[in-house]
């Protein structure tokens, strides 16, 4: 807490699509998050090291690094770091295997996306698949 203020949850949101970057961080935004984005994997990777994120929020279809690459990546240097997974298609199991909290399949409800973030970041839970709990 600073100046008796609980300091913002801070999400790092990784998609090599600019509109579903933008989507996903206007979605969060109004929930008073503090929101950081990345166009790759490469680019996570470097922020992670810099800063620290209460969060992250990642496609799996990317070029150079897919998700569950970054996931793997995140999990090996920062083990406790929460990730959720945003996919079309993806071997959802192998996600949560590697370290992922948490998948929602797209198209995903924004709603559905809101409460899933709220519930990881308030409760700290581990391995939770979006579509079957």
């Amino acid at each position: 807490m600073k100046g008796g203020r609980m300091e913002k949850k801070r999400i790092l949101i990784v998609d090599d699509e600019k509109s579903m970057r933008h989507l996903v961080a206007e979605v969060l935004g109004t929930q008073d998050y503090e929101i950081t984005m990345a166009n790759d994997g490469v680019e996570a990777i470097k922020q992670i090291d810099k800063e620290f994120y209460d969060l992250i929020i990642t496609d799996y279809m990317m070029p150079q690094m897919d998700g569950l690459e970054l996931t793997c990546r995140i999990k090996a240097r920062y083990p406790f770091m929460p990730i959720l997974v945003v996919t079309g298609r993806a071997p959802v199991q192998d996600l949560l295997k590697n370290g992922a909290t948490a998948c929602i399949m797209k198209p995903f409800d924004i709603f559905e996306l809101r409460c899933l973030v709220k519930t990881i970041l308030n409760r700290g839970i581990q391995g939770i698949d979006e579509k079957n709990p």
